[in-house]
C-alpha cells in the first residue's frame, strides 16, 4: 500500500455531492508508438471536454491517469474532471501491467478514504485499463487484488475494465476476472479510441446523475469495440 505522501494534495469539487473516482490506466509501452499513442492523446483531450459539458459531472467525477511502460507512474493525480490537464503521452519501454494495476488500486482506495474523511458519498470507483500487449512483470498480486475488490460485498467495491487493442493477450485480461460475476474484457478492432472514450464519457455522465447504489445501464459500445465472451 502506498503512503498518503505518495500522492499530491487532493482536490475536491462540491464535497456534499456523491463522487465517482476513475483511474485511466494506460499502456504506453513501445508497441503503442505512432498512430495508437497519437489517437489515445486526442481521445483523452476530447474525453475531458465531453464530460465537462455536463454540470453534474463537473461536480461529481474525479479523474486520475496512470501510465505503465517499463515502470508505472502517475501522469495526472485525482482532480475534478473540469480541472483535468491536457497530457501528451509518449510510448517507450516494456509493459509493467502488474505495477500499473497495483498503483491504480492504491489510488482509488486512498481516494475513497479521502471521500470518507470528507463525509462525501461515493459511487463505485472505476479503473479503465487499455493495453496492447502481455505483461513483462509479475501480475499475481494485481490479479488477486482486483478479484478481491470485485467480490467484496454483494456488488463489489470496484469496477475494473480491460480494453485490449492489437497484440493484447486475452488470457491475461480474463485472469483479472476469474471467479468474478462480471467479465469486463473488451476488444478494439483498430486503434481509434474516439468512440470508446465517448462511450466512457457518456457512462460517467449517466452515473453522475444517478443515485449511489443505482444500477446504471451502460450505453451501446462504438462500432469498433465489443465485449469479448468469456467462452472464447
Amino acid at each position: 500500500m502506498l503512503s498518503q505522501e505518495t500522492f499530491a494534495a487532493p482536490m475536491l469539487a462540491a464535497p456534499g455531492e456523491p463522487h465517482l473516482a476513475c483511474v485511466l490506466l494506460l499502456d504506453t509501452s513501445g508497441s503503442m508508438g505512432g498512430q495508437p499513442i497519437d489517437s489515445l492523446n486526442r481521445a483523452l483531450y476530447d474525453f475531458k471536454n465531453q464530460v465537462s459539458m455536463d454540470e453534474m459531472a463537473q461536480k461529481r467525477v474525479d479523474i486520475a491517469i496512470v501510465e505503465f511502460n517499463s515502470t508505472a507512474q502517475v501522469v495526472q493525480h485525482f482532480t475534478p474532471i473540469s480541472h483535468m490537464e491536457p497530457v501528451t503521452l509518449k510510448a517507450s519501454g516494456l509493459t509493467a501491467m502488474g505495477a500499473g494495476v497495483n498503483l491504480a488500486i492504491d489510488m482509488v482506495k486512498q481516494r475513497n478514504e479521502f471521500y470518507d474523511q470528507m463525509g462525501t458519498p461515493v459511487f463505485k470507483p472505476w479503473i479503465f485499463m487499455i493495453t496492447d500487449g502481455s505483461p513483462t512483470d509479475d501480475i499475481e498480486d494485481a490479479v488477486r487484488r482486483v478479484q478481491e475488490e470485485e467480490m467484496k460485498g454483494e456488488h463489489g467495491k470496484l469496477k475494473f475494465w480491460a480494453l485490449g487493442v492489437a497484440g493484447y493477450d486475452k488470457n491475461t485480461l480474463f485472469r483479472f476476472f476469474e471467479g468474478c460475476r462480471a467479465k469486463r474484457v473488451m476488444e478494439l478492432s483498430d486503434t481509434d479510441f474516439t468512440g470508446i472514450f465517448r462511450w466512457m464519457s457518456e457512462s460517467m455522465v449517466a452515473i453522475s446523475v444517478s443515485r449511489v447504489g443505482d444500477n446504471v445501464p451502460m450505453g451501446d459500445l462504438p462500432s469498433n469495440a465489443h465485449v469479448v465472451p468469456s467462452s472464447w
